[in-house]
């Protein structure tokens, strides 16, 4: 449920709420206030008209009371009934049309009282019966019944102004609550979980800017602390991962550097022999400068190969042809593989160019490659194949090596994990790195028959 909604329905569940209070205690008073007019009225009425017709009651003339209470019936609305008992206390004089009912003089006794108030309930409706004593010492009674319709009308009236006044509060609250609690709440919430989804994209160092002295601008300094700490954490971790990535590859080159001494060896020894052989016959043919010229070539081939991987540390995302990475990384190792004996199996499949930092996949693709070679010191075979799955593009390096031991299977990615005496245990840990920053997978399968290790990229795999 959207915040705005809740927001909405608190306010209408509190001004229903504070309606209902309101029109309980309202009811209550205006029943109480209208109860007691209605009985100072009938005590009013019952006064005058016992001063009125206390003469005729003692002269027994019953047709001017019954004139007089007839007349008084007319002009007062709320009054339902009158009657009067005489000085014995027998029914004198009353305004009921059908003849008065047998147990009238039960319905409010005055007893020794001089007035009484009864609440009365027949089938027409609630009555106030207000009785008054007309003589001291003697039975004769009036009693006037008055209506309690107006204190039901009343509360009609307002129980409806109450409704009508609740509704409008309710729809303005409604209104008001929507566009402050949006302007206010809603809107500054919104940019905050905008912000922490930047954030959760990787952009860190963002601010926001929230010219607020509420909680909502405090939690806004917290993200824009939370934020800076979270840079200042990734540009730490890439400057630890950059030296991790340089210690790794001066490794990879000191692993490499035998292989390349000895096919530098090679050329040099060539064109020692020749410019030997000129110094005591200083006489080249053409062939001997071809075998000069082509010496030197070799050379300068080899080293512009170690050069341009040495020199390849700034991190540049562009389009990449993994299968050009596979030969290129080949023909870097292909001195230990010549030492060592070890064939070469190459399955590429056609591959689209997917989004990556070229060096980064170089230095990979390398580690895996150089502990396959190593894997076999005495020759085997090395299988590098590249195929799509899934829209991932599929890299596997398998040695025929005596594989890995199955206590140490789960450590092989951990930093600075090794089992090699000269090894800096970083190599397999910056391959998982590197592939996991792709977006890709790298898995392994080992058994006594050899090594086989799994590169999964996806061709959409470039991250913030």
């Amino acid at each position: 449920m959207k915040l705005w909604l809740k927001i909405l329905l608190l306010n209408s569940f509190i001004v229903i709420s504070l309606g209902f209070l309101i029109a309980f205690g309202i009811k209550e008073g205006v029943t109480f206030s209208l109860r007691q007019e209605i009985i100072r009225q009938g005590e009013l009425i019952a006064k005058n008209l016992a001063s009125s017709i206390g003469d005729y009651i003692l002269l027994e003339d019953e047709y001017k009371v019954q004139e007089m209470i007839n007349e008084l019936i007319k002009t007062e609305g709320d009054i339902e009934y009158i009657f009067v008992t005489d000085e014995k206390g027998f029914i004198f004089a009353h305004t009921f049309p059908n003849g008065y009912p047998p147990d009238l003089l039960e319905w409010n006794p005055l007893g020794d009282k001089k007035i009484s108030v009864q609440l009365l309930d027949p089938e027409k409706g609630l009555i106030r019966d207000i009785g008054l004593r007309i003589f001291d010492g003697m039975p004769s009674e009036v009693h006037v019944g008055l209506k309690e319709e107006r204190i039901t009308s009343s509360l009609i009236q307002v129980r409806n102004f109450i409704f009508l006044v609740t509704l409008i509060v309710m729809v303005c609250g409604a209104v008001l609550s929507f566009s402050l609690s949006n302007f206010i709440i809603i809107k500054p919430l919104k940019r905050l979980v905008l912000f922490t989804h930047e954030l959760a994209r990787g952009g860190f160092g963002k601010k926001i800017e929230m010219r607020s002295n509420d909680e909502i601008g405090e939690l806004s300094e917290k993200f824009n602390f939370l934020s800076s700490e979270l840079a200042a954490y990734r540009e730490r971790m890439e400057e630890s991962y950059r030296q991790m990535l340089r210690t790794e590859k001066l490794t990879a080159l000191g692993r490499l550097s035998a292989g390349l001494a000895h096919e530098l060896r090679n050329p040099l020894t060539s064109i020692r022999t020749l410019f030997q052989t000129f110094k005591e016959n200083p006489s080249l043919t053409k062939e001997d400068m071809e075998v000069v010229l082509s010496a030197a070539d070799q050379m300068n081939d080899l080293l512009t190969k170690f050069l341009r991987f040495a020199r390849s540390d700034e991190f540049t995302i562009s389009n990449v042809y993994l299968n050009s990475i596979i030969k290129q990384v080949i023909n870097l190792t292909q001195f230990q593989l010549k030492e060592q004996g070890i064939e070469v199996d190459l399955r590429l499949s056609r591959l689209p160019p997917v989004k990556a930092d070229r060096a980064m996949i170089q230095q990979a693709l390398l580690n895996l490659v150089i502990n396959a070679i190593e894997a076999m010191p005495h020759g085997g075979k090395l299988t590098v194949g590249s195929y799509l799955e899934d829209d991932h593009a599929i890299i596997s390096i398998a040695d025929t090596g005596t594989g890995i031991p199955t206590e140490i299977k789960d450590k092989i990615f951990d930093p600075f994990f090794t089992t090699k005496p000269d090894g800096t245990g970083l190599g397999l840990s910056i391959v998982y790195n590197i592939i996991n920053l792709h977006g890709g997978d790298v898995t392994f399968e080992s058994n006594r028959d050899g090594t086989t290790f799994t590169i999964k990229i996806p061709l959409d795999n470039l991250h913030e």
